[in-house]
Protein backbone atom coordinates (compact mmCIF):
# COMPACT_ATOMS: atom_id res chain seq x y z
CA UNK A 1 0.00 0.00 0.00
CA UNK A 2 2.87 2.37 0.82
CA UNK A 3 4.44 1.78 -2.57
CA UNK A 4 1.10 2.34 -4.31
CA UNK A 5 0.58 5.59 -2.43
CA UNK A 6 4.04 6.71 -3.51
CA UNK A 7 3.20 6.06 -7.14
CA UNK A 8 -0.08 7.95 -6.83
CA UNK A 9 1.67 10.84 -5.11
CA UNK A 10 4.25 11.06 -7.86
CA UNK A 11 1.51 11.13 -10.48
CA UNK A 12 -0.34 13.92 -8.70
CA UNK A 13 2.79 15.99 -8.36
CA UNK A 14 3.76 15.32 -11.96
CA UNK A 15 0.40 16.38 -13.36
CA UNK A 16 0.22 19.59 -11.36
CA UNK A 17 3.86 20.67 -11.25
CA UNK A 18 4.29 19.87 -14.92
CA UNK A 19 2.19 22.87 -15.81
CA UNK A 20 4.03 26.02 -16.89
CA UNK A 21 5.48 27.81 -13.88
CA UNK A 22 5.23 31.33 -15.15
CA UNK A 23 3.89 34.79 -14.60
CA UNK A 24 0.21 35.52 -14.71
CA UNK A 25 -1.12 38.00 -17.22
CA UNK A 26 -2.34 40.32 -14.48
CA UNK A 27 0.63 40.01 -12.15
CA UNK A 28 2.73 42.96 -10.99
CA UNK A 29 5.90 41.96 -12.80
CA UNK A 30 8.83 39.67 -12.13
CA UNK A 31 10.03 38.76 -8.64
CA UNK A 32 13.75 39.02 -9.28
CA UNK A 33 14.00 41.60 -6.48
CA UNK A 34 12.35 39.45 -3.81
CA UNK A 35 14.02 39.84 -0.40
CA UNK A 36 14.63 36.06 -0.26
CA UNK A 37 14.69 33.41 -3.00
CA UNK A 38 11.35 32.17 -4.29
CA UNK A 39 12.20 28.65 -3.13
CA UNK A 40 12.01 29.91 0.46
CA UNK A 41 8.42 30.99 -0.07
CA UNK A 42 7.53 27.66 -1.68
CA UNK A 43 9.18 25.56 1.01
CA UNK A 44 7.69 27.74 3.72
CA UNK A 45 4.19 27.40 2.26
CA UNK A 46 4.59 23.63 2.01
CA UNK A 47 5.78 23.44 5.61
CA UNK A 48 2.75 25.47 6.73
CA UNK A 49 0.41 22.98 5.06
CA UNK A 50 2.21 19.95 6.50
CA UNK A 51 2.22 21.45 10.00
CA UNK A 52 -1.48 22.26 9.60
CA UNK A 53 -2.15 18.66 8.59
CA UNK A 54 -0.23 17.26 11.57
CA UNK A 55 -1.83 19.73 13.96
CA UNK A 56 -5.30 18.78 12.75
CA UNK A 57 -4.51 15.08 13.15
CA UNK A 58 -3.54 15.68 16.79
CA UNK A 59 -5.84 18.50 17.90
CA UNK A 60 -8.97 18.00 15.74
CA UNK A 61 -10.14 14.44 16.50
CA UNK A 62 -13.86 14.98 15.83
CA UNK A 63 -15.73 16.68 12.96
CA UNK A 64 -16.80 20.21 13.84
CA UNK A 65 -18.21 21.62 10.60
CA UNK A 66 -20.34 18.84 9.19
CA UNK A 67 -23.56 19.92 10.87
CA UNK A 68 -23.63 23.01 8.70
CA UNK A 69 -24.61 26.60 9.52
CA UNK A 70 -25.56 27.75 12.99
CA UNK A 71 -28.02 30.52 12.28
CA UNK A 72 -28.22 33.44 14.65
CA UNK A 73 -30.74 35.96 13.30
CA UNK A 74 -30.36 38.23 16.31
CA UNK A 75 -27.08 39.70 15.05
CA UNK A 76 -28.36 41.26 11.83
CA UNK A 77 -31.69 42.55 10.65
CA UNK A 78 -30.90 43.67 7.10
CA UNK A 79 -33.57 42.76 4.56
CA UNK A 80 -33.55 42.65 0.79
CA UNK A 81 -34.38 45.94 -0.88
CA UNK A 82 -34.61 47.39 -4.34
CA UNK A 83 -31.19 49.07 -4.61
CA UNK A 84 -29.06 46.04 -5.57
CA UNK A 85 -31.52 44.64 -8.15
CA UNK A 86 -31.75 48.09 -9.71
CA UNK A 87 -27.97 48.45 -9.85
CA UNK A 88 -27.71 45.06 -11.54
CA UNK A 89 -30.21 45.99 -14.24
CA UNK A 90 -28.57 49.39 -14.77
CA UNK A 91 -25.13 47.77 -15.13
CA UNK A 92 -26.48 45.28 -17.67
CA UNK A 93 -28.18 48.11 -19.58
CA UNK A 94 -24.88 50.02 -19.70
CA UNK A 95 -23.08 47.00 -21.14
CA UNK A 96 -25.76 46.30 -23.76
CA UNK A 97 -25.92 50.04 -24.38
CA UNK A 98 -22.49 49.83 -26.03
CA UNK A 99 -24.44 48.77 -29.12
CA UNK A 100 -26.13 52.18 -29.36
CA UNK A 101 -23.26 54.31 -30.77
CA UNK A 102 -22.52 52.06 -33.78
CA UNK A 103 -26.23 51.49 -34.45
CA UNK A 104 -26.87 55.23 -34.68
CA UNK A 105 -23.57 56.14 -36.29
CA UNK A 106 -22.30 58.08 -33.27
CA UNK A 107 -18.57 58.76 -33.20
CA UNK A 108 -16.81 57.55 -30.06
CA UNK A 109 -13.55 58.71 -28.51
CA UNK A 110 -11.29 55.66 -28.64
CA UNK A 111 -8.80 57.26 -26.27
CA UNK A 112 -11.32 57.08 -23.42
CA UNK A 113 -12.26 53.89 -21.54
CA UNK A 114 -15.82 52.70 -21.98
CA UNK A 115 -17.70 51.28 -19.07
CA UNK A 116 -18.47 47.81 -20.46
CA UNK A 117 -15.04 46.15 -20.01
CA UNK A 118 -14.71 47.48 -16.46
CA UNK A 119 -18.20 46.39 -15.46
CA UNK A 120 -17.82 42.93 -17.00
CA UNK A 121 -14.22 41.97 -16.23
CA UNK A 122 -13.70 43.83 -12.94
CA UNK A 123 -17.03 44.42 -11.19
CA UNK A 124 -19.18 41.51 -12.36
CA UNK A 125 -16.44 38.89 -12.71
CA UNK A 126 -14.27 39.81 -9.72
CA UNK A 127 -15.70 42.26 -7.20
CA UNK A 128 -19.14 40.63 -6.91
CA UNK A 129 -17.95 37.04 -6.21
CA UNK A 130 -15.01 38.16 -4.06
CA UNK A 131 -17.35 40.35 -2.03
CA UNK A 132 -19.75 37.43 -1.69
CA UNK A 133 -17.06 35.43 0.11
CA UNK A 134 -17.25 38.04 2.89
CA UNK A 135 -20.80 39.41 2.94
CA UNK A 136 -22.72 36.43 1.58
CA UNK A 137 -24.67 35.77 -1.59
CA UNK A 138 -25.49 39.27 -2.77
CA UNK A 139 -25.34 38.06 -6.38
CA UNK A 140 -28.86 36.74 -5.90
CA UNK A 141 -29.96 40.33 -5.31
CA UNK A 142 -27.80 41.97 -7.95
CA UNK A 143 -28.46 39.34 -10.65
CA UNK A 144 -30.03 41.41 -13.47
CA UNK A 145 -31.58 38.41 -15.21
CA UNK A 146 -33.50 37.44 -12.10
CA UNK A 147 -34.76 41.01 -11.80
CA UNK A 148 -35.82 41.12 -15.46
CA UNK A 149 -37.67 37.83 -15.06
CA UNK A 150 -39.59 39.26 -12.13
CA UNK A 151 -40.56 42.35 -14.12
CA UNK A 152 -41.58 40.25 -17.12
CA UNK A 153 -43.27 37.68 -14.87
CA UNK A 154 -41.27 34.82 -16.33
CA UNK A 155 -40.41 31.53 -14.66
CA UNK A 156 -43.07 31.30 -12.01
CA UNK A 157 -43.30 27.52 -12.29
CA UNK A 158 -40.23 25.48 -11.38
CA UNK A 159 -38.97 22.34 -13.12
CA UNK A 160 -37.35 21.07 -9.95
CA UNK A 161 -36.06 17.87 -11.50
CA UNK A 162 -33.94 19.72 -14.03
CA UNK A 163 -31.15 20.41 -11.55
CA UNK A 164 -31.13 16.75 -10.50
CA UNK A 165 -30.89 15.68 -14.13
CA UNK A 166 -28.28 18.08 -15.49
CA UNK A 167 -26.71 19.46 -12.36
CA UNK A 168 -24.27 22.31 -12.97
CA UNK A 169 -22.72 20.82 -16.10
CA UNK A 170 -24.38 23.41 -18.38
CA UNK A 171 -23.23 26.17 -16.02
CA UNK A 172 -19.67 24.78 -16.13
CA UNK A 173 -19.73 24.97 -19.93
CA UNK A 174 -20.96 28.57 -19.70
CA UNK A 175 -18.10 29.36 -17.31
CA UNK A 176 -15.55 27.95 -19.75
CA UNK A 177 -17.13 29.95 -22.58
CA UNK A 178 -17.00 33.13 -20.51
CA UNK A 179 -13.34 32.67 -19.63
CA UNK A 180 -12.65 31.87 -23.28
CA UNK A 181 -14.16 35.24 -24.18
CA UNK A 182 -11.89 36.92 -21.65
CA UNK A 183 -8.65 35.04 -22.25
CA UNK A 184 -8.74 33.80 -25.85
CA UNK A 185 -11.06 35.97 -27.88
CA UNK A 186 -9.40 39.02 -29.48
CA UNK A 187 -12.61 40.97 -28.75
CA UNK A 188 -12.49 40.70 -24.96
CA UNK A 189 -11.93 44.45 -24.63
CA UNK A 190 -14.26 45.46 -27.44
CA UNK A 191 -17.30 47.16 -25.85
CA UNK A 192 -19.51 46.38 -28.86
CA UNK A 193 -18.58 42.69 -28.70
CA UNK A 194 -19.27 42.64 -24.97
CA UNK A 195 -22.60 44.37 -25.50
CA UNK A 196 -23.56 41.82 -28.13
CA UNK A 197 -22.52 38.93 -25.88
CA UNK A 198 -24.52 40.43 -22.98
CA UNK A 199 -27.60 40.82 -25.18
CA UNK A 200 -27.39 37.22 -26.44
CA UNK A 201 -26.80 35.92 -22.91
CA UNK A 202 -29.74 37.93 -21.59
CA UNK A 203 -32.08 36.46 -24.17
CA UNK A 204 -30.75 32.99 -23.36
CA UNK A 205 -31.25 33.41 -19.62
CA UNK A 206 -34.77 34.74 -20.06
CA UNK A 207 -35.60 31.75 -22.27
CA UNK A 208 -34.06 29.37 -19.70
CA UNK A 209 -36.10 30.87 -16.87
CA UNK A 210 -39.29 30.85 -18.96
CA UNK A 211 -38.76 27.13 -19.56
CA UNK A 212 -37.32 25.91 -16.25
CA UNK A 213 -38.35 28.56 -13.71
CA UNK A 214 -36.26 31.30 -12.16
CA UNK A 215 -34.41 29.20 -9.60
CA UNK A 216 -33.89 26.08 -11.72
CA UNK A 217 -33.09 28.02 -14.87
CA UNK A 218 -30.41 30.12 -13.21
CA UNK A 219 -28.97 27.23 -11.20
CA UNK A 220 -28.54 25.03 -14.28
CA UNK A 221 -27.80 27.45 -17.12
CA UNK A 222 -26.34 30.61 -15.55
CA UNK A 223 -22.64 29.97 -15.03
CA UNK A 224 -22.40 32.77 -12.49
CA UNK A 225 -25.13 31.58 -10.12
CA UNK A 226 -23.26 28.46 -8.86
CA UNK A 227 -19.95 30.34 -9.11
CA UNK A 228 -21.14 33.03 -6.72
CA UNK A 229 -22.96 30.54 -4.50
CA UNK A 230 -19.78 28.54 -4.03
CA UNK A 231 -17.72 31.56 -3.03
CA UNK A 232 -20.48 33.01 -0.85
CA UNK A 233 -20.69 29.69 1.03
CA UNK A 234 -17.37 30.67 2.60
CA UNK A 235 -19.00 33.74 4.15
CA UNK A 236 -20.32 33.69 7.72
CA UNK A 237 -23.43 35.51 6.50
CA UNK A 238 -26.46 33.82 4.97
CA UNK A 239 -30.10 34.57 4.23
CA UNK A 240 -33.33 33.10 5.44
CA UNK A 241 -36.23 32.47 3.08
CA UNK A 242 -37.66 35.88 3.96
CA UNK A 243 -34.44 37.55 2.83
CA UNK A 244 -33.23 38.42 6.31
CA UNK A 245 -29.48 38.19 6.89
CA UNK A 246 -28.32 35.70 9.49
CA UNK A 247 -24.96 34.76 10.99
CA UNK A 248 -24.08 31.14 10.19
CA UNK A 249 -20.30 30.92 10.77
CA UNK A 250 -17.30 30.84 8.46
CA UNK A 251 -17.02 27.87 6.03
CA UNK A 252 -20.05 26.10 7.48
CA UNK A 253 -22.24 26.50 4.43
CA UNK A 254 -19.55 24.85 2.29
CA UNK A 255 -19.89 21.55 4.12
CA UNK A 256 -23.59 21.26 3.31
CA UNK A 257 -23.48 22.28 -0.34
CA UNK A 258 -25.93 20.23 -2.42
CA UNK A 259 -24.34 17.35 -4.33
CA UNK A 260 -25.07 18.88 -7.71
CA UNK A 261 -24.10 16.77 -10.69
CA UNK A 262 -20.88 18.13 -12.10
CA UNK A 263 -19.92 20.06 -8.94
CA UNK A 264 -16.30 18.77 -8.90
CA UNK A 265 -15.93 19.66 -12.58
CA UNK A 266 -17.31 23.14 -11.96
CA UNK A 267 -14.77 23.89 -9.22
CA UNK A 268 -11.98 22.42 -11.33
CA UNK A 269 -12.98 24.76 -14.16
CA UNK A 270 -12.71 27.71 -11.77
CA UNK A 271 -9.14 26.70 -10.87
CA UNK A 272 -8.02 25.53 -14.30
CA UNK A 273 -9.07 28.64 -16.18
CA UNK A 274 -7.03 30.88 -13.86
CA UNK A 275 -4.09 28.51 -14.32
CA UNK A 276 -4.40 28.94 -18.07
CA UNK A 277 -4.42 32.72 -17.69
CA UNK A 278 -0.98 32.48 -16.09
CA UNK A 279 0.42 30.02 -18.60
CA UNK A 280 -0.76 31.90 -21.66
CA UNK A 281 1.24 35.02 -20.82
CA UNK A 282 4.65 33.35 -20.72
CA UNK A 283 7.53 33.11 -23.12
CA UNK A 284 7.93 29.41 -22.33
CA UNK A 285 4.36 28.76 -23.43
CA UNK A 286 4.81 30.70 -26.65
CA UNK A 287 8.06 28.98 -27.52
CA UNK A 288 6.74 25.53 -26.64
CA UNK A 289 3.49 25.93 -28.58
CA UNK A 290 5.09 27.80 -31.47
CA UNK A 291 2.85 29.31 -34.11
CA UNK A 292 0.03 26.98 -33.09
CA UNK A 293 -0.03 28.60 -29.65
CA UNK A 294 -0.65 32.00 -31.19
CA UNK A 295 -3.85 30.88 -32.89
CA UNK A 296 -7.31 30.86 -31.34
CA UNK A 297 -7.40 27.08 -31.76
CA UNK A 298 -4.08 26.67 -29.95
CA UNK A 299 -5.11 28.92 -27.09
CA UNK A 300 -8.42 27.13 -26.81
CA UNK A 301 -6.64 23.76 -26.65
CA UNK A 302 -4.38 24.98 -23.83
CA UNK A 303 -7.32 26.42 -21.91
CA UNK A 304 -9.07 23.05 -22.02
CA UNK A 305 -5.80 21.22 -21.28
CA UNK A 306 -5.19 23.23 -18.11
CA UNK A 307 -8.69 22.45 -16.86
CA UNK A 308 -8.24 18.75 -17.67
CA UNK A 309 -4.84 18.67 -15.93
CA UNK A 310 -6.23 20.08 -12.70
CA UNK A 311 -9.18 17.71 -12.99
CA UNK A 312 -6.88 14.73 -13.50
CA UNK A 313 -4.84 15.67 -10.43
CA UNK A 314 -7.98 15.91 -8.31
CA UNK A 315 -9.32 12.61 -9.66
CA UNK A 316 -6.03 10.86 -8.82
CA UNK A 317 -6.12 12.22 -5.27
CA UNK A 318 -9.75 11.10 -4.94
CA UNK A 319 -8.88 7.67 -6.33
CA UNK A 320 -6.03 7.32 -3.83
CA UNK A 321 -8.32 8.25 -0.95
CA UNK A 322 -10.96 5.75 -2.09
CA UNK A 323 -8.33 3.00 -2.25
CA UNK A 324 -7.11 3.82 1.24
CA UNK A 325 -10.54 3.51 2.86
CA UNK A 326 -11.97 0.79 0.61
CA UNK A 327 -15.53 -0.39 1.01
CA UNK A 328 -18.16 1.27 -1.14
CA UNK A 329 -16.04 4.37 -1.68
CA UNK A 330 -15.20 5.10 -5.30
CA UNK A 331 -13.14 7.90 -6.79
CA UNK A 332 -16.31 9.58 -8.08
CA UNK A 333 -17.98 9.43 -4.69
CA UNK A 334 -14.90 10.79 -2.90
CA UNK A 335 -14.54 13.48 -5.56
CA UNK A 336 -18.08 14.65 -4.97
CA UNK A 337 -17.82 14.57 -1.18
CA UNK A 338 -14.60 16.59 -1.16
CA UNK A 339 -15.37 19.04 -3.99
CA UNK A 340 -16.15 21.79 -1.50
CA UNK A 341 -12.57 21.65 -0.20
CA UNK A 342 -11.38 23.11 -3.52
CA UNK A 343 -13.60 26.20 -3.26
CA UNK A 344 -11.24 28.21 -0.99
CA UNK A 345 -8.41 27.26 -3.36
CA UNK A 346 -10.38 28.49 -6.37
CA UNK A 347 -11.05 31.75 -4.54
CA UNK A 348 -7.41 32.09 -3.50
CA UNK A 349 -6.14 31.49 -7.05
CA UNK A 350 -8.55 34.04 -8.50
CA UNK A 351 -8.06 36.68 -5.79
CA UNK A 352 -4.26 36.44 -5.82
CA UNK A 353 -4.14 36.49 -9.60
CA UNK A 354 -6.57 39.33 -10.18
CA UNK A 355 -5.71 41.52 -7.20
CA UNK A 356 -3.70 43.95 -9.30
CA UNK A 357 -6.38 43.95 -12.00
CA UNK A 358 -8.87 45.22 -9.43
CA UNK A 359 -6.42 47.76 -8.00
CA UNK A 360 -5.41 49.29 -11.32
CA UNK A 361 -7.93 48.59 -14.06
CA UNK A 362 -10.77 49.01 -11.59
CA UNK A 363 -9.82 52.69 -11.35
CA UNK A 364 -11.04 53.14 -14.92
CA UNK A 365 -14.57 52.92 -13.59
CA UNK A 366 -14.12 56.41 -12.11
CA UNK A 367 -13.57 57.87 -15.57
CA UNK A 368 -15.94 55.57 -17.43
CA UNK A 369 -18.92 56.38 -15.20
CA UNK A 370 -18.79 59.97 -16.49
CA UNK A 371 -18.55 58.90 -20.14
CA UNK A 372 -19.89 55.31 -20.34
CA UNK A 373 -20.11 55.24 -24.15
CA UNK A 374 -16.96 57.30 -24.92
CA UNK A 375 -19.05 60.03 -26.55
CA UNK A 376 -17.17 62.93 -24.96
CA UNK A 377 -19.46 63.33 -21.95
CA UNK A 378 -18.33 64.33 -18.47
CA UNK A 379 -21.41 63.66 -16.35
CA UNK A 380 -19.67 63.66 -12.96
CA UNK A 381 -16.50 65.58 -13.73
CA UNK A 382 -14.27 62.48 -13.65
CA UNK A 383 -13.93 61.69 -17.36
CA UNK A 384 -10.27 62.70 -17.43
CA UNK A 385 -9.30 60.69 -14.36
CA UNK A 386 -6.18 58.59 -15.03
CA UNK A 387 -5.13 55.30 -13.52
CA UNK A 388 -2.72 55.71 -10.59
CA UNK A 389 -0.19 52.89 -10.84
CA UNK A 390 1.60 54.06 -7.71
CA UNK A 391 -1.18 53.52 -5.19
CA UNK A 392 0.80 50.59 -3.83
CA UNK A 393 4.30 49.14 -4.14
CA UNK A 394 4.99 45.75 -5.68
CA UNK A 395 6.35 44.11 -2.55
CA UNK A 396 3.25 44.51 -0.32
CA UNK A 397 1.08 43.19 -3.15
CA UNK A 398 3.35 40.15 -3.48
CA UNK A 399 3.12 39.36 0.23
CA UNK A 400 -0.65 39.77 0.10
CA UNK A 401 -0.85 37.37 -2.84
CA UNK A 402 1.31 34.80 -1.05
CA UNK A 403 -0.84 35.10 2.07
CA UNK A 404 -4.00 34.60 0.02
CA UNK A 405 -2.62 31.53 -1.76
CA UNK A 406 -1.42 29.88 1.46
CA UNK A 407 -4.58 30.75 3.40
CA UNK A 408 -6.80 29.28 0.70
CA UNK A 409 -4.94 25.99 0.77
CA UNK A 410 -4.84 25.86 4.58
CA UNK A 411 -8.63 26.22 4.57
CA UNK A 412 -8.79 23.43 2.00
CA UNK A 413 -6.76 21.16 4.28
CA UNK A 414 -9.03 21.98 7.24
CA UNK A 415 -12.20 21.27 5.25
CA UNK A 416 -10.77 18.02 3.88
CA UNK A 417 -9.74 16.84 7.33
CA UNK A 418 -13.13 17.62 8.83
CA UNK A 419 -14.97 15.86 6.00
CA UNK A 420 -12.66 12.84 6.29
CA UNK A 421 -13.41 12.59 10.00
CA UNK A 422 -17.12 12.56 9.27
CA UNK A 423 -16.92 10.08 6.39
CA UNK A 424 -13.96 7.82 7.17
CA UNK A 425 -13.67 7.86 10.97
CA UNK A 426 -10.45 6.18 12.08
CA UNK A 427 -9.15 6.13 8.51
CA UNK A 428 -9.48 9.92 8.20
CA UNK A 429 -5.83 10.89 8.52
CA UNK A 430 -4.51 8.09 6.32
CA UNK A 431 -7.07 8.85 3.63
CA UNK A 432 -5.82 12.41 3.26
CA UNK A 433 -2.19 11.78 2.31
CA UNK A 434 -2.82 12.19 -1.40
CA UNK A 435 -5.14 15.17 -0.83
CA UNK A 436 -2.41 16.83 1.24
CA UNK A 437 0.06 16.28 -1.56
CA UNK A 438 -2.42 17.79 -4.00
CA UNK A 439 -2.79 20.86 -1.77
CA UNK A 440 0.99 21.27 -1.54
CA UNK A 441 1.34 20.87 -5.31
CA UNK A 442 -1.39 23.43 -6.00
CA UNK A 443 0.20 25.86 -3.55
CA UNK A 444 3.54 25.44 -5.27
CA UNK A 445 1.92 25.92 -8.64
CA UNK A 446 0.14 29.08 -7.50
CA UNK A 447 3.33 30.65 -6.15
CA UNK A 448 5.35 29.72 -9.23
CA UNK A 449 2.72 31.26 -11.47
CA UNK A 450 2.65 34.47 -9.42
CA UNK A 451 6.44 34.79 -9.31
CA UNK A 452 7.36 33.78 -12.85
Amino acid sequence: MTRRLGVVSALVAGVVLGLPSVAMAHGIGGRLDLPVPLSYFIVGAGVVLVITFIGLAVLWPEPRLQEGPRHDAARLTVRRGWILPTLGVVALALVIGQLIPPLFGLETDRTRPTIAPVLVWVVFWLVVPFGGAVIGDWYTDINPWRSLARVLRLGRGERTGLLDTFGVWPAAIVLVAFTWLELVSPDSGNPVALGTAALVYTLGMLAAMAYAGRESGLAVFDGFTPYNRLFSAISPLGRRDDGRLVWRGWLRALTVLPAWRGLPAFVVVAIGTVTYDGASATESFRSFMGDFGQTMLGETVLLVACVLAIGAAYWIASWAASRMVGGAWTSSRVGMRFAHTLVPIALAYALAHYLTLILFEGQQLIAAISDPFALGWDLFGTADRKVDFFITAAEPVWYAQVAVIVTGHVLGVILAHDRALGDFGTEAVRSQYAMLLLMVALTTLGLLILAG
